[in-house]
Parts: C-alpha cells; sequence; structure tokens
C-alpha cells in the first residue's frame, strides 16, 4: 500500500491542499495496480510518498504539474520510477534478513545467505535462558 501525502501550497495568494496537483501520480500509480492511500497533511509545499511507513521520494509540491498527466509531467515521472524501484527493492528476497547464529561468527556470513533460516536454528545452541524465580507469591512479597 502506498501512502501520497501532500500539503497546501499557495497559488493566487489563497494556502490551501489541491488534489489537482496528485491528480495524474495517483491515475499513473492505480494504472500500474497500486493501493494508494491520499492523506492531506499540513507540510506545505510537500509531497512525500510512502511505502510500507518509509518515505521513498519527496519533493516540493509546486514542481508537480497542475492537472497534468504523468507522461507530460517530468517530476511525476521521476517519482513513479522512484515508487516502481521501492517495490522491486521490497520484493526482492536477498533484501530480507536472515538469521545468522552468533556461533558462526562474521567469516561465514556467506554461508548464511544460501542456508534456511530453520536449518539455522537447528545448528545453534541456546544463547540465554530466563531462569524462574520460584511462583508469583513469593515475587509479590
Amino acid at each position: 500500500m502506498l501512502k501520497i501525502k501532500y500539503g497546501p501550497y499557495e497559488a493566487y495568494g489563497i494556502i490551501q491542499h489541491r488534489f489537482q496537483k496528485v491528480r495524474g501520480l495517483v491515475r499513473c500509480l492505480s494504472d500500474l495496480g497500486f493501493e494508494i492511500e491520499i492523506i492531506e497533511i499540513g507540510a506545505l509545499d510537500r509531497l512525500v510518498i510512502e511505502m510500507a511507513d518509509r518515505p521513498i521520494f519527496m519533493c516540493n509540491l509546486q514542481h508537480l504539474g497542475f492537472n497534468m498527466e504523468c507522461e507530460d509531467d517530468p517530476v511525476c515521472q521521476k517519482a513513479v520510477a522512484a515508487v516502481q524501484e521501492a517495490k522491486t527493492r521490497f520484493d526482492d528476497s536477498t533484501n530480507v534478513p536472515l538469521f545468522l547464529p552468533v556461533e558462526l561468527g562474521t567469516r561465514n556470513c556467506n554461508l548464511a545467505g544460501t542456508r534456511e533460516t530453520a536449518q539455522l536454528l537447528t545448528e545453534c545452541d541456546l544463547l540465554y535462558e530466563i531462569k524462574e524465580k520460584g511462583t508469583n507469591n513469593e515475587m509479590c512479597k
């Protein structure tokens, strides 16, 4: 899910939110199959696109064209390219962190990347155990 956050900007002496600035961007991203949530924010002249609650693109809202299609707006094209690149990075399985047992150390990091996390977990010893301190009644005294 994408979040498009945009703030108000000044035009003809009036400061307000205008959806027409992001309409072409929203249309292009929805045509590409993205689910989009549009949020008005208080930051003046600001456009922020977030994916997985991480900002992936920011710009001055006034750099976007008013009521323009994505094909005619170079800033909109850059935003769409940033979203597509972020999606490929989020979907890439090599970017998912793997579990690495402490006993393997840094020399065997490449080994951990070639094995499943479940295999690594079965080979390592318990690193720390929380010992019980008696019953709940003894702890309350």
